[in-house]
């Protein structure tokens, strides 16, 4: 594998330890820690899926959600709140990938 992913997160320690889990499935992960970073880098990469947190200070995760997807249609985004687990997450971007579940 080596499809990129893009975390949205705003905690370091919350949106590493989900890159730690993605990169451990083969993920090219990188790591955004605003709403605005996060669309800058939908325009210089190609990612398979976005974890964005559930909450964001800069903007509501479903406003950011509905927009990334009109940029790019293609990409799956998955909110995720603080109780997630990481490796089920990461595990969706797998599923993803393999063209067994959508987001």
């Amino acid at each position: 594998m080596s499809a990129s992913v893009l975390v949205v997160d705003e905690i370091a320690s919350s949106r590493e330890e989900l890159a730690r889990a993605l990169d451990a499935d083969g993920f090219k992960v990188v790591q955004s820690d605003s709403a605005s970073a996060a669309v800058r880098s939908i325009w210089e990469n190609q990612f398979l899926v976005v974890y964005i947190a559930s909450v964001l200070s800069d903007t509501k995760s479903l406003a950011l959600s509905e927009q990334l997807q009109q940029m790019a249609p293609e990409i799956e985004t998955i909110i995720y709140a603080k109780n997630d687990v990481p490796s089920r997450l990461a595990r969706q971007a797998v599923d993803i990938e393999n063209g067994e579940a959508a987001a």
